[in-house]
């Protein structure tokens, strides 16, 4: 409470005030409120825990915690001791897209109302008092998104405690029901189940104190994916993933030391920057990089060999990961660049995919995610081949990723095998080279034609909005990749006007996503350079002395010259003409003719 009543850490907090809580916080705390009432609204809705449990914690253990723990090595005591902490308050914020501007403060209150119904934390009709809770406003965020903070108390007033089990899937059904209810965006990852891990600012810190590119988590998620893309069998994947460098640890099936069921990775340690100390990087599961990176999803969409041998083999590898002492291995060498040869056989292998995902019916959902999947292994190869940190590449990845092959009720069994020969061809072909995007280009756009493919699977089974948005990223990234090859920095301000070469790519990238005739493109395109090149020749003008130099105004364009220069020559015209005598007081102050302005920039400012 302190926090939200502050300034924030950017000083973005304005207009501090409690909208909506219990009839307690509201009979007191409603309206405006800074940090010291805020203090005392803290110390109201924790009451019930300091007088009914006398100020205990309220412990809550992460089993997941500590089994991950526990698979470093850490003892079962000393993990189950690191995994509990006390959570003795509940905190939530809901925020609207920027688009929908802000809500009145009535709305707010009614939206908070009704979301901590849904969760079950107030009116819930179980004869338990309600929990102490508030909702404070303080303007929008850094992205201009209007928003509000719930905190609550999660022990009620007669010492019960709230059940938080399962509390963040809870969370997202009642803000879509809140949505509804309201007529607001409603999130269309969350109705779909397209999510992923978000990155934390502990991730994002450890990066900058290793100086790093990107978080782990993204570095192992590109490469664990377009490794299980390239490769042809499940011990072969093992194998790569050590030749970058990447640790990766075995997990057994309850009561077995045969049967691997999951596994988790992390990179090596680096060393601190500033400090040169060693720093400890972080384990991540399958699970935590990606819905389709957990091991059993890995086996139904990456078309492993599924025969007796290869399973040993699998076998074998995972054992001798876990009797290594140094389970990390040899650094990979300089990958080669990618030849025409190669790239030739690769063009042809994603062709040959594509075609294969257009084939695919309409109704069969589970081959579409399966090959969305595998597509998704594609571009992660092609990422970690042409981009050193995550680029179009990646993004359009995980968007594939995000709708692939997730729900276990779907996979394929073990012993049946995708069938990604296509795909695979080309991504080992992008996993052993390294080159830039600009060399790549046809290579992109032919994958770009497998991710169109796959929206327009998605468009035949009734989702049009999903495979517009497709589009968009298509589109997006096909122009990022445009833009780099003509050496145009995306990121740094750029001349857009018709017929430059930021236009030319965004025009290269519409015309491939629309699929519009190649001779119509390269007809327009150079019609509009000729265009351009003229109107560029015309703004080019001789160099002027200017009558009276000052060199601390701003550059004048055309237009303006012309008029100062005019206003210019008619005062000096009008001060050559002898003047009449005048039968006015000599003792009045003479002004000096003011020359007219063109416009604000001929003098800068006023004198």
């Amino acid at each position: 409470m302190w926090y939200l009543a502050g300034p924030g850490r950017y000083n973005e907090h304005v207009g501090q005030r409690v909208l909506a809580g219990d009839a307690v916080t509201m009979a007191v705390f409603a309206g405006r409120i800074n940090q010291a009432r805020a203090w005392e609204l803290g110390k109201l809705l924790d009451s019930p825990r300091q007088v009914l449990l006398r100020g205990d914690p309220v412990s809550v253990t992460s089993y997941q915690k500590a089994r991950a723990l526990m698979a470093e090595s850490m003892s079962r005591k000393a993990a189950f001791e690191a995994a509990t902490s006390d959570e003795n308050t509940w905190h939530c914020s809901l925020a609207l897209h920027p688009d929908e501007g802000a809500l009145s403060d009535e709305k707010w209150q009614a939206i908070a109302t009704d979301f901590m119904r849904e969760m079950g934390f107030v009116d819930a009709g179980d004869a338990v008092p309600d929990v102490r809770w508030a909702a404070v406003h303080h303007g929008p965020n850094r992205n201009g998104c209007d928003h509000i903070h719930i905190a609550m108390s999660v022990v009620r007033a007669d010492g019960s405690l709230v059940d938080m089990m399962y509390d963040r899937p809870r969370s997202q059904r009642a803000a879509g029901r809140v949505e509804r209810k309201h007529g607001l965006r409603v999130l269309a990852s969350r109705e779909t189940g397209e999510t992923e891990a978000a990155t934390t600012p502990a991730e994002r810190a450890y990066m900058q104190r290793v100086g790093a590119h990107e978080t782990d988590r993204e570095a192992l998620r590109r490469r664990v994916r377009a490794a299980a893309a390239a490769t042809g069998s499940e011990a072969e994947w093992l194998r790569e993933l050590r030749t970058q460098q990447i640790v990766v640890r075995p997990r057994f099936a309850k009561d077995s030391t045969e049967e691997v069921v999951g596994y988790s990775v992390r990179m090596p340690a680096q060393r601190n920057v500033e400090t040169g100390v060693w720093e400890t990087p972080r384990g991540y599961s399958g699970l935590q990089l990606g819905k389709d990176l957990t091991l059993p999803a890995l086996r139904s969409w990456a078309g492993w060999e599924t025969s007796e041998t290869a399973q040993q083999e699998a076998a074998a590898e995972w054992r001798r990961l876990l009797a290594a002492s140094d389970r990390r291995g040899a650094r990979a060498g300089a990958h080669r660049p990618l030849d025409p040869a190669a790239q030739t056989e690769a063009l042809a292998a994603v062709s040959r995919w594509c075609q294969r995902i257009q084939a695919i019916p309409a109704e069969d959902h589970a081959a579409v995610r399966r090959a969305a999947s595998a597509t998704a292994g594609l571009f992660a190869a092609a990422s970690v081949s042409t981009e050193p940190a995550p680029g179009p590449m990646d993004r359009l990845s995980r968007q594939l990723a995000r709708i692939g092959d997730t729900d276990p009720a779907r996979r394929l069994p073990r012993r049946e095998r995708a069938d990604t020969a296509s795909v695979r061809a080309a991504a080992r072909l992008l996993w052993s080279t390294t080159s830039r995007q600009a060399s790549q280009i046809a290579l992109i756009e032919a994958m770009m034609d497998c991710f169109l493919a796959v929206a327009e699977a998605r468009r035949a089974a009734g989702q049009a909005q999903a495979a517009e948005a497709m589009y968009s990223q298509a589109r997006q990234a096909l122009t990022e990749v445009h833009m780099r090859a003509a050496g145009i920095n995306p990121d740094r301000p750029y001349e857009s006007t018709p017929g430059s070469p930021a236009w030319v790519a965004a025009y290269r990238a519409h015309a491939h996503v629309t699929g519009e005739d190649p001779a119509i493109t390269t007809n327009t395109i150079l019609n509009q350079k000729a265009l351009h090149a003229t109107n560029t020749n015309r703004r080019v003008q001789k160099p002027m002395t200017p009558s009276r130099p000052r060199p601390w105004l701003p550059i004048e364009d055309e237009r303006a010259a012309r008029d100062r220069q005019a206003a210019e020559a008619a005062t000096l015209q009008r001060l050559a003409t002898p003047r009449r005598t005048s039968t006015r007081s000599t003792k009045a102050p003479v002004t000096p003719p003011r020359p007219a302005r063109g416009n604000n920039r001929d003098t800068g400012f006023e004198r």
